[in-house]
């Protein structure tokens, strides 16, 4: 005889570790109950279950009122943004074509929260360049509601860039032990790092120091998903580390060592939300920020690659959402930048956004530029 059990506020991987035998063996029936990504779903989405449709039938009319309670309890709970970036409501993104007169121009005379750029000095040839004028422009030009715009620096804590200041000659002849192969996705000129080792500790913090200098808000950091590469996986596994653990520490250090020297210093971490598993990153980060949930490009435009438009598949885009929930549920922004130009799309991606309580922005991959297709309400 098959047992009906019905699980409420678990997660799906706890319902599956803790009843996949009896599942299998078809002597338990699952009701999985649980708003995963927050918000109002389908009942059949709210069902994990392979009953029979008669089964199905006679248990939806017992079940429908219990799931609709469940509903208006978590629609009773706003999301209630805190901490230092509770008041950003648009944001930009822009990392090439800064070094142009007009570039800097137009970001002042826009009037977005936060601001994301790259420091172009830290650029190999452009030492020289004077950032922290810049962002001093920038800070004291009006963002949405009047007050100066926030200036956060972009930077990969996960990969070497052999176009950054840091780079030695002799790397391009034979990569120190603690530099891993290319991008997997086809990006010129980046090469994975352990990042647990002590020599790229200290490039990163050199690289912190900098963008301090130059008066920047915090960083923007990218490439976090390093620690899910096999290879990363393995070399952390022969260290007597595990990656995902590692990194935590490895941000938290960084996270330390700034805020020794500016206290206030800000941390956006992009991509790799599931790492809000742990309550000390969550604890670091000020705001995550998640690329192409619905839309991307294809791979490096440098390479021919696409600039956006491509659709994701909507499994990856719900088991994201489903990861960024527990962000929004901390009490943590979510910034979302999607790669999309076709006006359907771009409607597409502000609604989406809007929906799941994203602060999203539309543009292009090679980001040299500040969007065409502002936010509603911009």
């Amino acid at each position: 005889m098959t047992r009906q059990v019905i699980i409420q506020d678990y997660p799906k991987s706890f319902v599956i570790e803790k009843y996949s035998k009896l599942f299998e063996s078809g002597s338990i029936t699952i009701f999985y109950n649980s708003l995963m990504s927050g918000y109002m779903r389908s009942f059949h989405d709210w069902i994990r279950l392979h009953l029979p449709v008669k089964k199905l039938l006679l248990f939806s009319a017992m079940l429908f009122p219990l799931l609709l309670l469940s509903c208006s309890k978590e629609e009773d709970q706003p999301i209630v943004i805190t901490g230092p970036l509770k008041d950003v409501k648009f944001w930009a993104y822009q990392l090439e074509g800064l070094d142009r007169p007009s570039a800097i121009d137009s970001i002042c005379n826009s009037h977005y929260d936060l601001i994301v750029m790259d420091q172009e000095r830290s650029i190999i040839g452009d030492e020289d360049y004077d950032n922290s004028s810049d962002v001093s422009k920038i800070k004291a030009s009006k963002n949405s509601s009047g007050k100066g715009k926030l200036v956060l620096s972009y930077i990969d804590v996960g990969q070497a860039e052999s176009y950054r200041y840091y780079w030695k000659a002799e790397w391009d002849l034979a990569h120190p032990s603690w530099m891993m192969e290319k991008d997997p996705d086809g990006w010129n000129d980046n090469y994975g790092v352990k990042f647990w080792a002590p020599e790229w500790k200290a490039i990163m913090k050199s690289y912190i120091d900098r963008i301090i200098e130059d008066g920047f808000d915090g960083i923007y950091m990218d490439w976090l998903m390093i620690y899910e590469e096999q290879s990363i996986i393995d070399a952390a596994k022969n260290e007597g580390l595990e990656s995902g653990p590692a990194l935590v520490s490895f941000i938290k250090e960084l996270a330390d060592y700034a805020h020794s020297k500016k206290s206030d210093f800000l941390f956006i971490a992009q991509n790799a939300p599931e790492l809000g598993q742990y309550e000390e990153y969550r604890n670091i980060i000020d705001g995550i920020a998640q690329e192409d949930i619905w839309y991307d490009g294809s791979g490096d435009p440098d390479n021919g690659g696409s600039q956006g438009d491509v659709e994701m598949d909507a499994s990856e885009s719900e088991y994201v959402i489903e990861q960024l929930n527990v962000w929004l549920q901390n009490n943590k922004p979510v910034l979302n930048v999607e790669y999309a130009s076709q006006p359907a799309k771009v409607s597409r991606a502000y609604t989406l956004g809007g929906q799941n309580h994203f602060v999203t922005y539309t543009t292009l991959r090679l980001l040299d530029k500040l969007t065409q297709t502002p936010p509603p309400g911009y």
